[in-house]
């Protein structure tokens, strides 16, 4: 009679360790996916912390004071400030002060934080 084969019972085992660390590590991905992009939903809702943008992608200060200059001196003849001190990389850093009410948005920190250009 023969002896019943031996059968190694550790290569099972290990094939089910490896298969499931592989499922629990692709559920951790999307749950950071998932995380990431919440997180940065409510950053841009709230208007907090720094923008996710390089330092090289925001407006330059010397483009928002040329706005500035470019809005006074059309002002000064009876015209509209140029559009572009309305849009989004620059409403933020311009002094509203400095412009007569007519010329103002109808209120800066209502669009604050938002993709929505007022």
């Amino acid at each position: 009679m023969t002896a019943p084969p031996k059968f190694d019972i550790q290569w099972v085992y290990k094939g089910w360790v490896n298969a499931a660390t592989t499922l629990l590590a692709y559920q951790w991905k999307l749950f950071d996916a998932q995380y990431e992009t919440g997180l940065k939903m409510m950053k841009a809702a709230l208007g907090v912390g720094p923008p996710d943008k390089p330092a090289s992608e925001l407006p330059a200060i010397d483009m928002v004071q040329q706005l500035q200059r470019q809005a006074a001196e059309r002002i000064s003849h009876g015209l509209a400030p140029p559009k572009e001190i309305y849009q989004a990389p620059f409403r933020g850093q311009i002094d509203w002060g400095k412009l007569p009410e007519w010329a103002r948005p109808s209120d800066p920190e209502l669009f604050e934080g938002s993709s929505h250009e007022g």
